[in-house]
């Protein structure tokens, strides 16, 4: 939009109410349009915080997938454009009598509801799988190849570099299983307020998903060693190939989930990184 095309503070009214960033970026940019834009208020009484609380149209809200990404885009769309705003006018009231802060958990409501759903099925789901993999790693580990040299009295396998890759393996599977299922668990327990979905949530289903995944690839590396231990004086094609194909699963777990990391990342991080001072003020989003 070039500046003099610019008409008044209704125009980036507009622009917030309808998710347009780059307008919204460009027009803050300029000093003595700014002040008259915070102060504006529309014929219903409604401060430009007012309309960054209005519900974003669906063309917005499905950039990313999931119902807590964008809750967690609504939420950093609002702090931003609060962060702009003069403090007296932050809590008026509208014609309504709804301060911003008020018709945001209004319009909200219902994808907050619908987010933690989805967030609740997506930890049930994660924890079953963290679960069945702690349970295998806990019994391999406990299983350990067995037997002893006639003249040291030590474990056969203790100086093979293919145990030791097993034992390290196990160990870190387990453990990386473990928190993971205390992660989601404490996404389960969570209240779900309206402001879990800004950091609290969106940070800890990253690490729920991180730490599932140092798991699932560490049991492919002991699923492996394992073999190389079991036919160290047989066939050595037969644990190479089993090492290779057992990459399978990890690359088609990073495929899988490729779409919802960089949900995760674009709503969480990336956009609040752009948004720093020194940068632009909000990322566009639009595509």
């Amino acid at each position: 939009m070039p500046l003099d095309s610019y008409h008044g503070p209704e125009h980036d009214h507009i622009a917030v109410l309808h998710r347009h960033a780059s307008i919204f970026n460009l027009v803050h940019q300029i000093g003595h349009v700014k002040e008259a834009i915070v102060a504006y208020i529309d014929d219903e009484g409604n401060t430009l915080l007012h309309l960054a609380a209005k519900l974003a149209p669906q063309n917005q809200l499905e950039l990313v997938s999931g119902a807590a990404f964008q809750m967690s885009l609504e939420l950093l769309w609002f702090e931003k454009v609060k962060k702009t705003m003069i403090p007296a006018k932050i809590n008026l009231r509208n014609f309504e009598n709804f301060t911003a802060q008020e018709l945001f958990s209004k319009e909200h409501e219902k994808l907050r509801g619908n987010g933690e759903q989805w967030m609740k099925k997506t930890s049930e789901s994660c924890m079953v799988i963290s679960s069945v993999i702690a349970t295998g790693l806990f019994a391999a580990a406990t299983s350990l190849p067995r037997g002893t040299n006639d003249n040291t009295g030590k474990q056969n396998y203790l100086s093979k570099s293919s145990f030791l890759v097993f034992a390290i393996s196990n160990a870190l599977a387990l453990i990386s299983s473990s928190t993971a299922i205390l992660i989601f668990l404490s996404i389960l327990v969570s209240r779900f307020r309206e402001y879990d979905f800004y950091k609290s949530l969106p940070l800890k289903l990253i690490f729920g998903l991180i730490t599932l995944f140092i798991s699932i690839a560490s049991m492919m590396v002991e699923f492996s060693s394992a073999f190389f231990i079991i036919y160290y004086h047989g066939s050595k094609w037969v644990p190479s190939s089993i090492a290779i194909l057992s990459s399978l699963p990890i690359l088609l777990y990073i495929l899988l989930h490729f779409s919802l990391f960089s949900d995760i990342i674009y709503s969480s991080y990336y956009w609040r990184k752009l948004s720093k001072p020194g940068k632009n003020m909000i990322y566009v989003l639009e595509k």
